[in-house]
C-alpha cells in the first residue's frame, strides 16, 4: 500500500500523549491564526444558512486586490489539493514531470488521473536544489511541470531568473508550468521572487497558493490558483460547485487584510530560521540542510539511533511531533523535517534532540 501520510497528524497522538504536544511536523505559521477569526466565526456564524457563493467572488475580488490582479486571474479551491488534484484532469495532461523530492501530492494526483511521471531527481550534494537544466531537457514528451518553490520538504527555493528560464523554455514547447508557492509568504523578500503578476499574462504558467501555511488555518481549507483568464475559465468547467464553505470564504477574505499580523509573523520567521538551523546544524549526529521556507529536512546520520522513526517514537513520548520523510521519493528512513516555531519551542526540540541524540 502507497504511503499518503502527510505531517499535521496530531489527532491520533493527543489521547495517548501523557503531556502538550509541540506539533513541528506541520509547516504552518508558529504566531497561530490571526486573534480576530474568531470573532468573524461568531459574528458570520448565521450565515450558514445560506448556500456558499458558487464562485467566492467576494473572496476572489479580495485576493485579486491583495495582488493586484483581476478576478478573473483567480481562482479558489478547497485548499491547495483541490487545484493540484484538478489541474492533470482540467488540462488533460498525459505525462507530468517533477523534481524529487518534492510533495507527494503531485504524484498522486498524476496517477489518480491516468497521467505517467517523470521525475528528475535533486542532488543531495547540492542541497537538493532543483536542477532547471535537467528539467528543461525533459520538457519535450511533457504536457504539465510540477515546482515547488520553495520546496517541500527541502526549503530550497530557485531563483526568479531560474524560473523565468524553465517558463520561457516550457512557453517554447507548449507545456503548462505549474508552480506552487505555497512557501512562498514566508520567504525573505517573497514577493519579489513570485510568478503571480507573470500568471497573469502568460497561458502557459499558473500558481497555487494557500491560506493554510502562513495564516495557520488549516482546518478551513482554502486555496487558489492564479493565471490567465482563458485557462482558469478553462480549468473552472471541472470544479464542483459550491467547493468552498460560507465561514471559509468569509473569513479567507478578512484575514488577508491583517497587515499588522502579516508583518509580524514575518519577523518572527526572520529570527527563528537562523536561530533553529544553527541549533540544528551544532547537534552531532544530525546534518540540517539550508532552507528558504518555514521548515528544515534533517538527516540522522551514523549514532545511536537508526532511523527518523525510531527518534520519531522517541520524540512523541516527550511531547513534540516531527515529520518522518520516509514517503518523500527519493529520500529514506533517515531523513526527516522540522518546521520552524516560536523561540521557546525551538528552544525545547533542541534540548529534547540533545537527550535523545546521547
Amino acid at each position: 500500500m502507497v504511503d499518503k501520510s502527510h505531517g499535521g497528524d496530531i489527532w491520533r497522538h493527543l489521547k495517548s500523549s501523557k503531556c502538550a504536544i509541540l506539533d513541528f511536523s506541520v509547516n504552518i505559521n508558529p504566531f497561530g491564526m490571526p486573534e480576530r477569526v474568531k470573532e468573524h466565526v461568531l459574528s458570520n456564524i448565521d450565515k450558514l444558512n445560506y448556500y456558499p457563493q458558487p464562485q467566492s467572488l467576494h473572496l476572489k475580488n479580495s485576493l485579486a486586490k491583495f495582488h493586484g490582479l483581476s478576478s478573473d486571474n483567480i481562482l479558489v479551491g478547497n485548499g491547495s489539493i483541490e487545484l493540484i488534484h484538478l489541474l492533470p484532469r482540467a488540462l488533460k495532461a498525459k505525462t507530468v514531470l517533477m523534481p524529487v523530492p518534492t510533495f507527494s501530492e503531485y504524484e498522486f494526483a498524476a496517477k489518480a488521473n491516468n497521467a505517467s511521471c517523470v521525475f528528475v531527481e535533486s542532488s543531495e550534494k547540492n542541497n537538493f536544489k532543483v536542477d532547471v537544466l535537467k528539467l528543461i531537457k525533459l520538457l519535450a514528451k511533457t504536457d504539465l511541470v510540477f515546482l515547488c518553490n520553495p520546496n517541500n520538504p527541502t526549503g530550497c527555493k530557485l531563483t526568479s531568473q531560474e524560473v523565468i528560464l524553465l517558463l520561457k523554455a516550457c512557453k517554447e514547447r507548449k507545456v503548462t508550468l505549474v508552480i506552487d508557492e505555497v512557501f512562498m509568504d514566508f520567504v525573505l523578500k517573497g514577493d519579489e521572487n513570485s510568478m503571480i503578476p507573470e500568471s497573469a499574462r502568460n497561458k502557459c504558467l499558473l500558481v497555487i497558493r494557500s491560506l493554510t501555511k502562513f495564516f495557520a488555518l488549516p482546518g478551513l481549507r482554502v486555496g487558489y490558483l492564479t493565471g490567465h483568464k482563458d485557462v482558469l475559465e478553462r480549468i473552472s468547467q471541472s470544479m464542483f460547485p459550491w467547493n468552498v464553505n460560507t465561514l471559509a470564504q468569509i473569513i479567507s477574505a478578512k484575514v488577508i487584510e491583517d497587515s499588522r499580523y502579516i508583518a509580524k509573523a514575518r519577523s518572527i520567521i526572520a529570527e527563528e530560521r537562523p536561530y533553529l538551523y544553527n541549533s540544528l546544524s551544532s547537534l552531532k549526529g544530525i546534518k540540517a540542510y539550508p532552507s528558504d521556507a518555514n521548515f528544515f529536512l534533517c538527516r540522522l546520520e551514523a549514532g545511536s539511533i537508526k532511523n527518523a522513526e525510531e527518534l520519531s517514537a522517541i520524540l512523541i513520548r516527550k511531547g513534540i511531533l516531527i515529520r518522518n520523510c520516509r514517503n518523500f521519493r527519493g529520500l529514506n528512513n533517515s531523513f526527516f523535517r522540522i518546521a520552524v516555531r516560536k523561540r521557546e519551542d525551538n528552544i525545547r526540540l533542541i534540548s529534547t534532540l540533545k537527550q535523545a541524540l546521547g
